[in-house]
C-alpha cells in the first residue's frame, strides 16, 4: 500500500508551495526584525572587515603572483636548479606585493602631508573667502540673479556655508583613531591576503572537497565556475578602476598646476577618489570642487569647469577605453541601478562593489552575453 504522506511529498506543486510559503514566512520575519538583522549583519561585516579585505587583496594579487610563479619555476627549470625551487613561492609573494605597496606607500607619504596642509589653510583662510563671495554678491545685487533669488536667502544660504563647512573640514582631524583602525585593518588583510595566496592550492583543494559532499560533483563544478568568475570579475574591475583614478588624479594635478588654480593637490585627490566610482563619480567629485573654487576664486570655478569638461573627455575616449575597457561587461543601464541600489543600502563601498557583484549576476543570468 502506498504511503499518501510519501506521495505527498513528491508533488512537485505541494514542494513548490511548501516553499513559497517558507520564503513568505523568511521574508516576514526579516521584515518585523529589519532594524535587529541590519545592526547584527553591520557587527559581522565590522568584525570581518580584515578578513574580507584579505580575500579581496588576495582576488587583486593573484594575477600577478602566477606569473611571477610561472617565470620563476620556468628560470628554474631552465637553468636545471632544483635547490631554488623552495624560493619560488616567497619570491612571487615578494614580486606580486611589494611594488604595489611600494606605490601606495610613496603616494601617501607625499599626498597626505599636502593635503592636510590644504586643508589646514582652506580652514584658516575660510572667513576671507566668505566675505569676498559676500562683496561679490552685494556688488551684482541689482542684476537679474537678485530678482530672481532674494537677497535674504543668499544671505541664509552663505550664513550655513560658513558654519557648516569650517566644522566639516575641522572633523577631519578628529578621524585619527577611525583612520587608525583602518590601516589596522589593511595591515591585517594584508598578511592574510599572504597566507591565502601561498596556501591557495590546498584551500582550493578543501572548498571543493566540502562543496562536492555537501552538493555534489556537478553542482561543485558549477560553484568553482562562479567562484572563478566572481573573482576574476572583481579583480579586474578593482585592478582597473583604480589605475584610471591614479591616473585622472594625477593629469588633474598636472593641469591644475600648470593653470595656476589654488589648492590643486586637494581638489585632485576628490577627483580622482570619486571617480573610482563609475558614471556617478566624476559628477561627485565636480560639484564639491567647484564649490570650493567659488569660495576661493568664483571667476576660477568657470574655467575649472571647462578644465574638468575636457578633462572628462580626454578620460572618456582615451584612457578608459585602454585601461578599464569592457573589464566587467555590463550594460550600462545595469552598472547605473547597480550604483543606486548598493550605494543606498551600503554607502560608499556599495556603490564600488555593487558594479562586479551585478556583473556577476548578469553572467550568471545571461551567460550567452556574458
Amino acid at each position: 500500500m502506498q504511503n499518501p504522506r510519501g506521495s505527498l511529498l513528491q508533488d512537485p506543486v505541494f514542494r513548490a508551495v511548501t516553499a513559497a510559503g517558507g520564503l513568505l514566512l523568511l521574508g516576514a520575519f526579516a521584515a518585523w526584525h529589519y532594524n535587529a538583522l541590519l545592526s547584527a549583519a553591520g557587527g559581522l561585516l565590522h568584525i570581518l572587515r580584515p578578513l574580507l579585505l584579505g580575500v579581496l587583496f588576495a582576488t587583486m594579487l593573484e594575477p600577478p603572483f602566477t606569473r611571477l610563479q610561472t617565470d620563476f619555476a620556468r628560470f628554474a627549470c631552465k637553468h636545471h636548479r632544483n635547490p631554488a625551487a623552495k624560493w619560488i613561492m616567497p619570491f612571487s609573494l615578494a614580486g606580486a606585493v611589494i611594488p604595489p605597496l611600494a606605490v601606495l606607500c610613496s603616494i601617501v607619504c607625499i599626498l597626505i602631508p599636502q593635503l592636510m596642509q590644504s586643508v589646514r589653510l582652506f580652514t584658516e583662510n575660510f572667513g576671507f573667502y566668505s566675505s569676498n563671495l559676500q562683496g561679490m554678491m552685494s556688488r551684482y545685487a541689482d542684476t537679474a540673479l537678485a530678482k530672481t533669488v532674494p537677497a535674504a536667502r543668499i544671505e541664509e544660504l552663505l550664513g550655513s556655508l560658513q558654519t557648516r563647512l569650517p566644522e566639516f573640514l575641522r572633523k577631519t582631524y578628529d578621524y585619527t583613531a577611525s583612520a587608525v583602525e583602518v590601516l589596522l585593518d589593511l595591515g591585517i588583510g594584508t598578511v592574510f591576503s599572504l597566507y591565502l595566496l601561498a596556501d591557495r592550492h590546498r584551500l582550493s583543494a578543501q572548498f571543493r572537497t566540502v562543496c562536492t559532499r555537501l552538493a555534489g560533483k556537478q553542482r561543485t563544478a558549477r560553484i568553482t565556475a562562479q567562484a572563478r568568475r566572481v573573482c576574476s570579475t572583481f579583480a579586474r574591475f578593482l585592478s582597473s578602476q583604480c589605475k584610471e583614478a591614479l591616473m585622472l588624479g594625477a593629469l588633474c594635478w598636472l593641469g591644475m598646476t600648470l593653470l595656476h588654480f589654488p589648492y590643486p593637490v586637494l581638489i585632485s585627490v576628490i577627483i580622482g577618489v570619486t571617480n573610482i566610482v563609475p558614471y556617478i563619480g566624476p559628477l561627485a567629485g565636480t560639484v564639491p570642487a567647484v564649490l570650493l573654487l567659488l569660495l576661493i576664486q568664483p571667476r576660477s570655478a568657470v574655467w575649472f569647469v571647462v578644465f574638468i569638461v575636457v578633462l572628462q573627455q580626454l578620460e572618456s575616449n582615451l584612457i578608459y577605453p585602454r585601461v578599464v575597457g569592457s573589464s566587467v561587461g555590463l550594460p550600462p543601464a545595469w552598472v547605473l541601478a547597480a550604483i543606486v541600489i548598493c550605494g543606498g543600502l551600503w554607502g560608499a563601498g556599495g556603490m564600488l562593489l555593487g558594479v562586479p557583484l551585478a556583473a556577476v549576476l548578469y553572467a550568471v543570468l545571461f551567460p550567452e552575453e556574458a
